[in-house]
């Protein structure tokens, strides 16, 4: 016998080919049909993947004809989810070219198996998932076995016709900003499409991609569905966060949030210490790429004229129709929607300088709570230069900006630094200072002053708030004043001299922004 009455349950890790007597109790992770090899239209087979109480898979498979035996005894369809006992099934070698497991071996069902569905308590493993971080690492990539992932949405593009089939194209990332490209096809693109077209709030959509197939491209990794046994979940019910839950040691909550919500990412970069803060000083002499985050104060409003622009609602860019069609230039969408989103630059100061930030979107309403179509709204009236509504919301503002630094940007002479994400909320400043305050190179306690031993110059920064005109923001250590002629006489010093218009901005969405200002110089002690 494969079993004793004192175990009762083989474990999967234990089974072998010799003997048919087994008896386990599994959870079924996915049921699905596999064609018939001559006859698409017909089924050829049944197929299952089980897990037992300490998570090990095995994959199984059944004639029609023994699918339908075993359903009529149970009176009702397997369920995905439902904990089963099964017993007298053969055990074969697992030597398929794409295994939904990592087990050597494989159950196949016949006339003697039985099964029958049973409510005793029993853990749920129904999705492992891969990191996208290790889909970075070529050595690690296996094409044989298929893998679990999840992730939000990032982009996509339309579904069009392949070589063989329809397909579609998107791109998911996860909580540490990796990302991975992903193909569906056929059916499959009937789970996701649908969410994504009707997604007006602009929303997250969460996506799980359960049994999909890894490719190796040139240049990257992508997952793509591998027909009949893949599952698509969109934005994930608790089963599939429980499952994410486990991977990162976090309760369900969290990991919810965590994905769906945007604090909750920037959360992850500082307790996880993927945040890399610095000073605007150290911003405005490093000549690469990169994303870095600045705690800053708000101290001036640069837009004039127009604090918003038509979109289009699809791609976000400026709405441009061709010309005698109403057609986006951008996206190529038929009589698009238009939408009204923000577009503010701002000057910002730490202790150490100045810059231009431009805001999009997304930052902006964060910051002002309010819709640019609001503002807008409120102000079709207004002969003020600045809507008190964005004057008031955003002037001595404190925030953590993470800002993108683009080398070939600042070469064209662009004059600021796209903000990227913004935070500002008690939980995520108290995070902060808790983690970074007076710890770090480059960050700042409550006073101003630089982290203890910092290579930077030493230069305090007034914490009162000052007037909306003429603002002396720093004072040297020496107590003597920098007044408005030494920082004219930094800035003509600092002056960029190309006069090029800025290439496009991007943040989630891309405009073409052009400006003629010089880069704010960095204000620092006098030897």
């Amino acid at each position: 016998m494969a079993y004793s009455s004192a175990t009762l349950f083989s474990g999967l890790s234990d089974v072998h080919s010799g003997s048919t007597a087994w008896c386990i109790k599994a959870r079924l992770i996915r049921l699905y049909k596999q064609p018939a090899y001559l006859n698409r239209n017909e089924v050829g087979s049944m197929e299952l993947v089980i897990h037992d109480k300490e998570g090990v898979r095995i994959h199984a498979t059944m004639k029609p004809n023994i699918y339908e035996k075993l359903t009529e005894k149970m009176e009702k369809e397997m369920q995905e989810g439902s904990v089963y006992i099964i017993k007298n099934f053969l055990v074969i070698d697992n030597t398929t070219s794409f295994r939904t497991t990592h087990h050597n071996h494989k159950l196949k069902f016949f006339r003697n198996t039985t099964m029958s569905l049973t409510d005793e308590e029993f853990p749920s493993h129904m999705y492992n998932f891969t990191p996208l971080d290790q889909l970075q690492v070529d050595n690690l990539i296996d094409e044989v076995h298929l893998a679990d992932v999840i992730g939000r949405v990032i982009s996509y593009q339309k579904p069009f016709d392949g070589l063989k089939a329809k397909r579609m194209d998107f791109r998911i990332q996860d909580t540490n900003n990796n990302q991975l490209s992903c193909t569906l096809w056929e059916d499959y693109i009937d789970d996701l499409l649908p969410t994504l077209e009707t997604n007006e709030d602009n929303k997250p959509v969460i996506v799980a991609i359960q049994f999909g197939r890894l490719l190796k491209m040139t240049d990257q990794v992508k997952m793509s569905n591998s027909f009949h046994v893949t599952k698509v979940t969109v934005n994930a019910d608790s089963d599939v966060f429980a499952e994410f839950m486990a991977r990162l040691e976090l309760n369900n909550d969290v990991a919810r949030r965590m994905l769906s919500n945007t604090d909750y990412n920037i959360y992850e970069d500082f307790t996880r210490g993927n945040a890399r803060v610095r000073t605007l000083a150290y911003l405005n002499d490093f000549k690469g790429d990169g994303l870095f985050w600045i705690d800053v104060t708000i101290v001036d409003i640069q837009t004039t004229g127009d604090f918003w622009y038509s979109a289009c609602k699809k791609c976000a860019k400026k709405l441009v129709v061709h010309p005698g069609t109403k057609v986006c230039t951008s996206c190529a969408e038929d009589n698009p929607i238009e939408t009204i989103r923000f577009k503010i630059e701002i000057v910002v100061v730490d202790q150490t300088g100045s810059a231009t930030l431009l805001l999009w979107n997304k930052a902006s309403e964060l910051l002002i709570g309010k819709s640019a179509k609001e503002m807008k709204d409120k102000h079709v009236d207004s002969t003020d230069p600045i809507p008190h509504g964005i004057e008031d919301a955003l002037i001595d503002r404190r925030a953590l900006f993470e800002v993108r630094l683009d080398s070939y940007k600042m070469m064209k002479s662009a004059a600021y630094y796209t903000v990227t994400r913004c935070a500002f909320d008690d939980e995520i400043m108290a995070i902060y200072k808790q983690l970074f305050g007076g710890t770090q190179e480059s960050t700042s306690d409550d006073h101003g002053h630089l982290a203890g031993g910092s290579s930077e110059e030493n230069v305090e920064c007034n914490n009162k708030k000052v007037d909306k005109g003429k603002r002396k923001l720093f004072t040297e250590l020496d107590a003597e004043a920098i007044n408005d002629e030494d920082a004219e006489d930094d800035a003509i010093a600092n002056e960029m001299q190309s006069e090029n218009v800025a290439e496009k901005a991007t943040s989630g969405s891309t405009d073409e922004v052009q400006t003629y200002k010089k880069r704010q110089p960095v204000i620092k002690k006098e030897k």
